[in-house]
């Protein structure tokens, strides 16, 4: 909870109380949120200074490279890189992905998809229906860009459908890029482990 200068507690309105009004466990409760908080975020400041400083020293080993091969004029700031270390138990990456959005023939792509299928599966069972249009479905006001260009690898030759494919290979554009770092190391440190990632998200370790 926020304070004032007299130690008041300002509550979920704005309005301040006198601490003798707040129960004793929801002060402490304030005030263990407050601590574990402020550390997450001391935490998410020290993960991206390492992801930084991860990206910079594998560009710069990058560059050591290009001037082994008289290539020190060009200097490395993006693109894909893959490091490993001598015994192929530790392995750094860094991938490019590109950002895919669609305009609005998109919009067009689905209508083709529903002359297609009320052509062919008016007497279908629903759920063929169903899997095709739910590409479509919008979440958080978007839609899922795998889901859709998963679509182009149906092996369908129906004329609509073909029309459609066109017209999603029309719709899609490439809103920019980003890169991925990754740490990975083979389970237990073993030779033959398997490869696994090292998770830096908190939900997933």
């Amino acid at each position: 909870m926020a304070k004032n200068d007299n130690g008041w507690f300002m509550n979920k309105q704005g309005e301040y109380i006198h601490p003798d009004m707040v129960p004793a466990d929801k002060q402490l409760e304030d005030e263990l949120v407050i601590k574990l908080v402020s550390e997450a975020t001391d935490v998410k400041q020290t993960i991206k200074e390492f992801k930084e400083s991860a990206f910079e020293q594998c560009y710069s080993f990058n560059d050591l490279l290009r001037q082994k091969y008289d290539m020190s004029r060009i200097v490395s700031k993006s693109g894909s890189v893959t490091l490993k270390s001598f015994d192929g138990v530790s392995e750094v990456q860094i991938q490019i992905a590109k950002l895919i959005t669609f305009d609005q023939k998109l919009t067009l792509a689905k209508e083709k998809i529903d002359e297609y299928l009320a052509e062919k599966t008016e007497h279908a069972d629903a759920e063929i229906r169903t899997l095709i249009t739910r590409s479509f479905d919008v979440k958080n006001g978007k839609v899922d860009v795998k889901q859709i260009l998963s679509l182009k690898s149906y092996p369908i030759t129906h004329k609509k459908w073909l029309e459609a494919m066109a017209m999603i290979d029309d719709a899609t554009e490439i809103a920019g890029t980003k890169s991925y770092i990754r740490f990975k190391q083979r389970e237990d440190e073993k030779l033959d482990g398997d490869m696994k990632t090292i998770v830096l998200d908190i939900a997933g370790v």
